[in-house]
């Protein structure tokens, strides 16, 4: 088929003049108007002949050996993480003080009483009555004549828990008031025991037996 190269019109092959129009038809012209044209290559998206070329062979990449399999990525160097010696000793401080805090008051012993003889003896007065009486105390009379004067059971004295009590001439087995009294010496005063019941002793009383003989109290 022939095409008109003035109106288009397709014509019979060999004609020289259009059917449509009567315009003259060169052959040549003609005939390559029937041929189909070839995209230049210059046409062509450059993106997609890109893409085609760089799938035709092996990938360069930064990432690969040169086997083509990836290399693995560096690792991260390692931190070495060293506490300052100094908080070791810190904490172990801290943890000490702490236990200490914590730690209960040890117990304190006992108190303990005694009576401190003319003499300077000490004897400790027993949780249980102690009686006390010529027998006990006439040895440190001035004159040994007096010594009747002081009752053969005269005054008690003991430890009920962390305290110390005396008591004139009354014990367990005997109740009779002693005959010439007992007093305590604080300080300034002079208290009779004979006849008031028991009476707490305090550190550092004095005993005063028939205003004969005295003893003192202490705590230790």
């Amino acid at each position: 088929m022939a095409s008109c190269p003035t109106c288009g019109s397709e014509n019979r092959e060999g004609a020289r003049f259009c059917d449509g129009c009567g315009g003259k038809i060169d052959l040549e012209i003609a005939e390559a108007g029937a041929r189909p044209t070839s995209t230049p290559v210059e046409d062509q998206d450059p993106a997609f002949s890109s893409s085609a070329d760089e799938g035709e062979g092996p990938v360069d990449s930064m990432f690969s050996g040169e086997d083509g399999v990836p290399e693995a990525a560096d690792p991260e160097p390692e931190i070495d993480v060293t506490e300052p010696e100094g908080d070791a000793s810190v904490d172990s401080d801290d943890s000490a003080e702490s236990a200490e805090t914590e730690e209960e008051p040890p117990a304190q012993a006992p108190k303990a009483g005694f009576l401190v003889f003319p003499d300077e003896t000490e004897q400790p007065i027993p949780p249980s009555q102690w009686l006390i009486g010529r027998a006990d105390v006439s040895k440190f009379l001035p004159d040994s004549g007096k010594a009747n004067e002081i009752s053969r059971g005269h005054l008690t004295v003991f430890q009920e828990g962390e305290k110390f009590f005396i008591e004139d001439g009354k014990t367990m087995v005997q109740r009779k008031a002693s005959t010439n009294k007992t007093w305590l010496i604080r300080g300034n005063d002079r208290i009779l025991v004979t006849g008031t019941g028991r009476n707490e002793l305090q550190d550092a009383d004095e005993i005063d037996i028939a205003e004969l003989v005295k003893l003192q109290f202490v705590v230790r």
